[in-house]
């Protein structure tokens, strides 16, 4: 994808650090910032779906673990994107690595996590170029979805959500999983009718008229960008007519939000 394009954007949405080492992350990730020639942007999670980690035959960690697993690896991760190098000892992670080779006049990829509780938060943003906020973390624990807990989730949720990632670092780029819904698709029948009247997700499920304006209303919130999930994939081609000023855009899953309409992916 980074030879066959020049100017869309390219990331990995979210690499899971439970299945490899943060080095590894890095090393993947500046290799294809070089290869996409500056395109790449390094999608981190601390990786949430239990049944996928046990299939392979590993121990699925505590909630306390996983976070504090995630947070040391995207310290470790920051330290090789702007040094090449890093020294690092903590309870997970001992790094001793001198040097990556081949990366030394290489700008980094902007470093992206993917964040829903208080405890990453607070220790992974202060690291991170930009924060994914995720409001459903909490009733979709192990990789299983409560889709009636996640249509009732507030809006409240995601302004404190904001709220704590301001407290933990100004000044960081927002995004925000938006969970969007078009028609008859299986996630549009199990949560449409469970809304409440003040749901998050309530404004980004029905018309794709509908959907794009509730995606626009987040800018209101300081979101920049939003990552846009359909279960529908035929779905993306009826809401972008509705997102892009610009119809020779080319379309995507992931849209800036700049001042009115965007008008790139």
């Amino acid at each position: 994808m980074a030879a066959a394009t020049q100017r869309i954007r390219l990331t990995a949405n979210f690499a899971n650090n439970l299945f490899r080492s943060p080095v590894e992350f890095a090393q993947a990730s500046l290799t294809m910032q070089r290869a996409s020639h500056g395109r790449w942007e390094a999608g981190f999670g601390a990786g949430w779906a239990q049944e996928e980690l046990e299939s392979t035959g590993q121990t699925y960690p505590t909630p306390r673990r996983r976070a504090d697993r995630y947070i040391e690896a995207v310290q470790v991760v920051r330290q090789l994107f702007h040094t090449n190098r890093c020294s690092f000892s903590g309870e997970h992670y001992n790094i001793n690595v001198p040097a990556l080779a081949g990366f030394e006049n290489l700008t980094p990829p902007p470093l992206i996590g993917s964040l829903g509780g208080p405890r990453t938060i607070a220790g992974a943003t202060p690291y991170l170029d930009r924060v994914e906020l995720m409001p459903a973390t909490g009733v979709a624990r192990g990789g299983e979805l409560d889709w009636a807990a996640i249509a009732a989730i507030p809006k409240q949720r995601l302004i404190d959500l904001i709220d704590q990632v301001r407290r933990a670092k100004e000044d960081v780029d927002l995004t925000f999983g938006a969970l969007c819904g078009l028609g008859d698709d299986i996630m549009s029948k199990n949560m449409t009718e469970k809304f409440t009247d003040d749901s998050l997700y309530g404004s980004l499920f029905g018309t794709p008229e509908r959907v794009a304006e509730g995606l626009f209303d987040l800018q209101r919130y300081g979101i920049s960008r939003v990552s846009i999930v359909l279960a529908d994939p035929t779905a993306y081609a009826s809401l972008a007519a509705h997102l892009f000023t610009d119809k020779s855009a080319p379309v995507g899953s992931s849209a800036r939000l700049p001042g009115n309409r965007p008008s790139s992916v």
